[in-house]
């Protein structure tokens, strides 16, 4: 998250659940005391890192879009995208695949925060583990019960599905390695990058492709504009945790090289990305670099971090909504979290976040 709260605003918050007038309370304090007790239990909810889902059902339906394309199945033309078929009604399958991989990724963001919880601070950023809004045991077993629920459900709706368990299989180690001690690839660089590129632009690639579909070579194939774009922007989040992540002693690939050089990276991932795109004829990734490409020349020109990170937002963004057209069941998915995530922040804390 890109904004905290302030020290004033975080004050008044405390003072204000402090106060509990048990001995004298009305019917309405008793309203405001079980809505404040509903929105803390929703702490437990946001912990997951809902707008971080989303860019990973991006990726995995992006791949499940793909390997039908694949596979020759009859798809449905827009009248205005001739060049981009439609899905309008997705198989069971795929959903299956979101909701499973939805919870691996859940518990492996709560790991993450909890292991950052010293660089998020000092980046005023992901304050409910920073600061102390949820209970440490809690959201402890939380992500075990996630992880475990994750593994159960791989195992019992893809039993045959090999490939599709090694998946997982790769999926839930490279995401504990990346932010556990001593292997800690968050801290590694190159690997950190590598980690991100692959686990995002192949891995949920693969899995959404794998819910219907036989990988293959081509699977991998049509995963590299998505391997490259999804390093390019790996990069550029790198640039906005500078702070917290020299202070914290982890050389992610931002602190290596600086922001000039990482910048110049990231725009190279980005234009390798896009030349892939052209030779795949991937439409979708096409646009969505030629879109971004200027702006990364722009960050790279000038530094700003402003830039950084409108440029890395926006890639997502407009992948986000390709999809959405593509698979129009995935616009009401992604309008409604967002809805949710920003009544809840409003709510909890009185901030405009996501947008």
């Amino acid at each position: 998250m890109g904004r905290g709260l302030s020290r004033r605003r975080r004050g008044a918050i405390e003072k204000r659940e402090a106060f509990n007038p048990i001995s004298t309370m009305s019917s309405k304090s008793k309203n405001t005391i079980d809505r404040t007790r509903f929105l803390h239990g929703l702490d437990y909810l946001a912990v997951l890192r809902p707008t971080l889902l989303l860019p990973v059902w991006t990726m995995v339906l992006l791949g499940y879009y793909h390997g039908l394309l694949n596979s020759g199945a009859p798809l449905k033309q827009l009248p205005l995208l001739p060049y981009i078929p439609t899905i309008l009604n997705p198989g069971v399958e795929i959903w299956k695949t979101l909701f499973l991989y939805s919870m691996l990724m859940s518990s492996v963001y709560i790991v993450n925060q909890i292991t950052d919880a010293k660089t998020d601070d000092i980046n005023n950023k992901l304050y409910l583990v920073a600061e102390g809004y949820v209970k440490l045991e809690f959201i402890k077993a939380e992500s075990t019960i996630l992880l475990l629920g994750a593994i159960a459900l791989t195992v019992y709706w893809f039993t045959t599905n090999y490939l599709y368990l090694l998946l997982v299989l790769v999926s839930i180690i490279l995401g504990m390695a990346y932010s556990i001690p001593p292997v800690r690839l968050k801290g590694k660089p190159i690997l950190d990058l590598l980690s991100n590129a692959l686990g995002f632009g192949f891995i949920a690639f693969a899995l959404g492709w794998a819910s219907n579909s036989a990988i293959s070579v081509k699977s991998f194939t049509s995963s590299l504009p998505y391997v490259f774009c999804v390093g390019a922007g790996f990069v550029n989040t790198t640039l906005l945790d500078l702070k917290g992540d020299e202070s914290n002693k982890d050389k992610t690939i931002g602190v290596l090289l600086g922001v000039r050089k990482a910048c110049i990276l990231s725009t190279f991932l980005l234009i390798v990305g896009l030349m892939f795109s052209l030779v795949l004829k991937d439409y979708i990734a096409l646009v969505v670099s030629l879109f971004c490409l200027p702006l990364f020349v722009y960050m790279t020109l000038t530094h700003k971090f402003s830039a950084i990170a409108v440029a890395t937002k926006l890639g997502i963004l407009l992948l986000s909504l390709f999809i959405a057209v593509v698979i129009p069941y995935y616009f009401s998915l992604l309008v409604g979290v967002l809805l949710a995530v920003k009544w809840y922040y409003f709510k909890r804390f009185g901030i405009k976040y996501p947008f």
